[in-house]
C-alpha cells in the first residue's frame, strides 16, 4: 500500500476542463460518488492535469443504456500514443470503475490528457476521481486529499494506439497498391490509343458507313480504273412483218442484206440505231432491241415513208424547181398504129435529124417514141 492523492472532478484549480461546454458537472449521493460529484463529458470533452509522481488512475462511474452506445475515452501522459477505453454497457452499473491505470513512471512532473472520443447525452463518459502516487515527501495541496490505498487496477476494455496500429494493416503497401495499380490503367489507356487510333490516322481519312459519301472514298485509292466491259454474243433478230398503215413491205430488202450477221461490220453502233415503233419478230415478252443496220450496195432509191416529217428544204419548195430540158435526137423511124414501120417519111425525118445533130451534140440517153 502506498499514499495516494485524490483529486475530486470538482475539483477546477487541478484539472484543467479545456472545453468548458461539452463537460456537464453532476451531484450524486455521497455513497455513489467520491464527495457526491461526478462530471459528465460527451463527444469532443476534453480535460488535462499536471502532477508529480510515479503512477496515475482514473475512476469513474459506468452504467447500462439500452439503445445507446458506450463511452470511448482516450488518455495519454507526457503526449505518448493514447490508451482508449471503451465503457461497458451490459445491464449492470459500476460506481468504482477504474477507466485507466498506469505505473512505473520515471519521478518527476507529468503531464496527464483526456480525451472523449464517443460519448452521447444518454450514456456519457462519467469522471469522479483522479489519483496519483506522489513523489516521496510531498504534501497535498488544499483541494487534494491524501488517502493510504493502492492504485485501483483498470478492469475495462483498454486498447493501445501502438498495439491497434500494429495489428492493422499497413497503410503503405496499401497506398502503394494503389497508385501502381492507377499507373498501369494510364499505360494501358495510352497503348490503346497509339495500337487503334494513331495506327488509323495515318493520313487517310476513316469514315462510318452511316455518313460516307462516294466522294470521299474516290481520295482513298491511287487510281481508278475502269473494268474493262465484253459484250456477249447476241442473235440479231429477223424483220418478218411490217407495221400497220406501212406501203412498202417486208421484201424490198433482202434480210441477208439488210441484216448482217454478228461478226460483220456495223456502221452504227447499237447506242445509235434508229429506233422502231415495230417490234420485230413475233415475240411479245422480254426485251426488245433495234436491229443493227449497215450500208448494202445496189439497193433501191430510199423513199419517204408516208409518216416520216418533210424537211425545212422540202416545205419551203426547193425540191420542185424544175430542171433543164434535155434534147434527144430522132432516129426517123415512124410506126403505125399496129406497130409497123411507115416507109415513106424517113426521108424528110433524115433531113430533121442531121440538123439536129449539127446544132446540139447529142446527150447519152436512151432515145424516145412517138406514135405515127
Amino acid at each position: 500500500m502506498a499514499e495516494l492523492f485524490f483529486i475530486d472532478d470538482s475539483n477546477t484549480q487541478t484539472i484543467n476542463y479545456e472545453t468548458l461546454d461539452l463537460w456537464f458537472p453532476k451531484s450524486v449521493s455521497e455513497d455513489l460518488a467520491y464527495d457526491g460529484t461526478v462530471t459528465a463529458g460527451v463527444t469532443g470533452a476534453q480535460a488535462s492535469l499536471t502532477f508529480s509522481g510515479s503512477a496515475i488512475g482514473v475512476v469513474g462511474i459506468a452504467t447500462t443504456v439500452k439503445g445507446a452506445q458506450p463511452p470511448v475515452v482516450q488518455f495519454s501522459v507526457d503526449g505518448s500514443e493514447p490508451v482508449t477505453t471503451t465503457a461497458p454497457n451490459n445491464g449492470t452499473t459500476d460506481y468504482r470503475l477504474p477507466f485507466f491505470a498506469v505505473e512505473g513512471l520515471s519521478p518527476t512532473q507529468h503531464s496527464f490528457k483526456i480525451n472523449v472520443v464517443n460519448a452521447s447525452t444518454s450514456y456519457p463518459f462519467f469522471l469522479d476521481v483522479i489519483a496519483y502516487e506522489p513523489l516521496s515527501g510531498a504534501t497535498p495541496t488544499a483541494s487534494q486529499i491524501a488517502v493510504t490505498s493502492t492504485l485501483p487496477t483498470a478492469t475495462v476494455t483498454i486498447t493501445s494506439a501502438a498495439s491497434k496500429s500494429s495489428s492493422g494493416a499497413p497503410v503503405g503497401a496499401i497506398v502503394g497498391g494503389v497508385i501502381g495499380g492507377v499507373a498501369v490503367l494510364i499505360a494501358a489507356a495510352v497503348a490503346i490509343y497509339f495500337l487503334c487510333f494513331r495506327r488509323r490516322s495515318n493520313g487517310k481519312p476513316y469514315f462510318y458507313a452511316s455518313s460516307v459519301r462516294p466522294g470521299d472514298l474516290l481520295g482513298l485509292d491511287d487510281e481508278v480504273k475502269p473494268t474493262p466491259y465484253t459484250p456477249g454474243p447476241s442473235a440479231v433478230p429477223t424483220l418478218t412483218s411490217a407495221g400497220p398503215q406501212s406501203q412498202y413491205g417486208a421484201g424490198s430488202v433482202a434480210a441477208s442484206s439488210a441484216y448482217p450477221g454478228p461478226g460483220a461490220p456495223s456502221a452504227y453502233a447499237r447506242s445509235e440505231a434508229p429506233m422502231s415503233e415495230y417490234s420485230a419478230g413475233t415475240s411479245t415478252s422480254g426485251p426488245s432491241y433495234p436491229p443493227a443496220l449497215s450500208i448494202v450496195t445496189n439497193s433501191p432509191p430510199l423513199r419517204v415513208s408516208p409518216n416520216q416529217p418533210r424537211s425545212k428544204a422540202a416545205e419551203a419548195g426547193l425540191l420542185s424547181v424544175p430542171q433543164p430540158a434535155t434534147f434527144h435526137a430522132d432516129s426517123g423511124v415512124r410506126f403505125n398504129a399496129m406497130g409497123e414501120p411507115v416507109a415513106g417519111e424517113a426521108s424528110s425525118s433524115s433531113a430533121v435529124t442531121s440538123q439536129v445533130l449539127a446544132s446540139q451534140e447529142l446527150a447519152d440517153v436512151p432515145p424516145s417514141y412517138s406514135a405515127a
